[in-house]
């Protein structure tokens, strides 16, 4: 079970710009997913960055939405709240848990300011 900071619209699609490189310009909401309940959760993180050999304190985003959000890595979560946009990088599903209900993870990327 999931308790919702926000709600969010699942984009998909893409295009290419003139020099080759996909732009996410003709995203388009997935059919009966542009409203739905997401928990968006950031966290401090560690991470080694082995060009400076340092550790590094970062931001981690995390997304989870119940298991009937068909999303996928390469889509896009739009969070309708404030209009901030996140690429999905890692899609884990859970099983049912002692609540019985499934739950889909996502690490997240935030792509526009």
């Amino acid at each position: 079970m999931i308790v919702a900071t926000t709600r969010a619209a699942l984009l998909r699609g893409s295009s290419t710009d003139g020099l080759g490189d996909e732009v996410d310009t003709n995203a388009a909401p997935v059919p009966g997913f542009e409203d739905f309940p997401i928990s968006i959760i950031e966290k401090d993180g560690h991470d080694f960055d082995p060009a400076s050999n340092a550790w590094r304190s970062v931001q981690k985003l995390i997304g989870r939405a119940a298991a009937d959000v068909p999303v996928d890595e390469g889509d896009r979560i739009k969070d309708l709240r404030d209009g901030r946009i996140y690429a999905v990088d890692n899609v884990r599903r859970t099983a049912r848990g002692f609540s019985g209900r499934s739950s889909v993870t996502m690490r997240l990327r935030r792509t526009n300011p």
